[in-house]
């Protein structure tokens, strides 16, 4: 961002002082050429104007002279003309001289006076004819011609000067743009970072700014809403937890007192038994979702703890994936499994164990029935993938993107509350891992999860 507003500021600047430049060089040029041409003009009017009151004439070489000292102007060469243009008599060399067109002779006949700016090789000449005028008509005309070279190179100084003003004016609003436009764009910057920080669930953040106008405004106002968030996650993380740990215990005593009716001695009634299976599953999926509140407040306020120790992720899938053999097989599924021999990490097995039943609960939830699960695993020196692939609807790419969020479902089904891969994602980057979910609608799902391993410990 800071670039563009240079870039932009700059472009507008260069423009401004190459049009400054550009018209300040050509005012130069016109101003001396203009003010040099108007001189040797009135000069050379008034010198035809009073050649014949002077009673000096130019056919002989003291004559010319004499003409030459009553007229002559410094720095030209004085000449005399005829009405066709040839040169008569000259103080200078002839290839200084310019030719005539018909249309510069006919305005000399007519009594008008001609200027010439014109080159001869590298040289540079200025010339000025008047026409000597002698009862209304003609016959000869006095030039001044004088070389441009002097004035020429004052004025390439004078545009060497303006250019490098110009470029020291440049180098001045670079600076001083860049200082500007870091001046703006750092609390945009930190407003930006804040912001994406709140959009990571971090709201825990302030972001100073001494500024007086908008955006010290905007900088305070994001700091008061993360303030406001903070405290209404934390008040929300409060009541949860508090409301979870009150759950608890009753619906334990309910699935005990089911589970102790339904094997004492007394024999009960059909109907009787159908009440207590369904209180004694809603109250198990009850504690499931209190159980999952739970790790939700602790993950929130950064009070999970993982219990680490020498674990073998292989042995874990299959004692996992034994526990869910009956819904397996309940739906037809062909389970397919490829494990290395055995793969030894630091991990928390309760927490992993966690993870990787609701992944497979998930993908066996949603496979079709006689469909196929694939279990792939497999592992690099540093880093163990561990692949979960169904035959599912699939995830369309709207729903995909949010689909780790908290309380978030892309399919509602029931037993389902939307915390599952919420905390499964930070269970495995509290491992140091990282969840992967690869879906496209009507394709089925993958979810990868990568986790480092102890190279020492690989087998």
């Amino acid at each position: 961002m800071k670039q563009q507003l240079v870039i932009r500021m700059m472009i507008v600047v260069t423009i401004v002082l190459l049009l400054l430049v550009s018209v300040l060089s050509y005012g130069t040029y016109r101003y001396y050429y203009e003010y040099e041409s108007e001189a040797l003009l009135s000069h050379a009017t008034t010198s035809a104007y009073l050649y014949p009151q002077a009673q000096v004439g130019f056919e002989t070489p003291s004559a010319f002279s004499v003409l030459v000292r009553t007229f002559g102007y410094p720095g030209t060469d004085l000449t005399i003309v005829d009405r066709s243009g040839s040169i008569v008599k000259t103080t200078g060399q002839r290839t200084r001289q310019a030719s005539f067109s018909q249309e510069q002779l006919q305005q000399l006949s007519q009594g008008e006076s001609v200027v010439q700016d014109y080159d001869v090789g590298d040289e540079h000449y200025l010339s000025v004819t008047s026409p000597i005028m002698t009862n209304d008509t003609s016959e000869f005309a006095i030039s001044f011609t004088r070389p441009l070279e002097d004035l020429d190179t004052l004025i390439r100084e004078i545009w060497m000067t303006v250019v490098m003003i110009g470029v020291l004016i440049w180098l001045l609003a670079l600076y001083t743009v860049i200082r500007i436009a870091d001046r703006f764009v750092r609390p945009i910057r930190h407003i930006i970072e804040a912001a994406d920080e709140m959009a990571q669930g971090d709201f825990d953040v302030s972001v100073e700014s001494n500024e007086k106008h908008e955006l010290g405004a905007l900088a305070r106002t994001l700091t008061y809403l993360g303030a406001k968030v903070q405290q209404h996650q934390s008040t929300r993380n409060e009541f949860l937890s508090s409301v979870s740990h009150e759950l608890r215990t009753p619906l334990t005593s309910i699935k005990g007192w089911t589970e102790t009716i339904r094997g004492g001695d007394e024999k009960l009634s059909e109907e009787t038994e159908l009440g207590l299976s369904i209180i004694h599953s809603e109250t198990e999926r009850m504690i499931g979702l209190v159980e999952q509140l739970l790790d939700y407040t602790k993950i929130e306020e950064s009070r999970l703890v993982l219990y680490r120790q020498e674990l073998d992720l292989v042995s874990l899938l299959r004692q996992v994936t034994l526990q869910l053999k009956q819904s397996i097989e309940d739906k037809g599924i062909t389970l397919i499994e490829r494990y290395p021999q055995k793969s030894v990490g630091l991990f928390d097995e309760n927490r992993l164990k966690q993870v990787f039943l609701n992944i497979l609960e998930n993908a066996i939830r949603f496979s079709p029935d006689g469909g196929t699960l694939t279990i792939r695993f497999v592992q690099s020196e540093r880093v163990a993938f561990i692949s979960i692939i169904d035959e599912g609807p699939g995830i369309s790419r709207e729903h995909l993107q949010r689909i780790t969020e908290m309380f978030y479902q892309a399919h509602v089904t029931e037993g389902s509350s939307g915390l599952g891969l919420a905390i499964s994602k930070e269970l495995i980057e509290a491992h140091e891992g990282k969840l992967v979910i690869e879906s496209e609608v009507g394709h089925g799902t993958t979810v990868t999860v990568l986790l480092p391993l102890d190279p020492s410990e690989l087998h």
